[in-house]
């Protein structure tokens, strides 16, 4: 009877640290999370953690960021809030998410992210038209910056 108690308390400690081992750590597992962890660290200046969160080919968009803003911008920054998120699938391996953040200037804005599957994860696609983003970019420089 012990062992039966035994062996059953093991089961549950492994099925317990199997099923919390994520702790919401791992955002690569849905487009809201990656999301999420995305706008997160762009909009807080952490522009390391941010190019984990996109594809090889938007790395470069990330480093125009980082170029854009100076780390002082961010002094005292370390959250940002968002509103809900929401998903409109174009596919089974790409959304669209759109929140409403609030920077850390108190300002209010629209926040719309693109995610693609790739290799069973998710994760944020920033190269949709070089322009579009460039003037996208430009015109948040001019918001953190007014």
């Amino acid at each position: 009877m012990k062992n039966y108690i035994r062996l059953s308390l093991i089961c549950l400690t492994i099925f317990l640290l199997g099923t919390s081992c994520d702790n919401g750590k791992n955002p690569y597992h849905s487009p809201k999370s990656i999301t999420k962890a995305f706008t997160e660290s762009l909009y807080t200046g952490n522009f390391e953690d941010a190019k984990q969160y996109v594809t090889p080919e938007s790395i470069p968009i990330i480093n125009f960021y980082q170029q854009a803003f100076p780390p002082e911008n961010f002094k005292g920054c370390d959250h940002i809030g968002m509103g809900e998120i929401t998903v409109r699938e174009i596919s089974d391996s790409t959304a669209l998410c759109k929140c409403i953040v609030t920077l850390c200037n108190g300002k209010n804005g629209n926040s719309s992210t693109k995610v693609v599957k790739r290799d069973g994860k998710w994760y944020v696609t920033l190269r949709e038209s070089e322009s579009e983003k460039k003037e996208e970019a430009e015109e948040q420089i001019k918001k953190i910056n007014s």
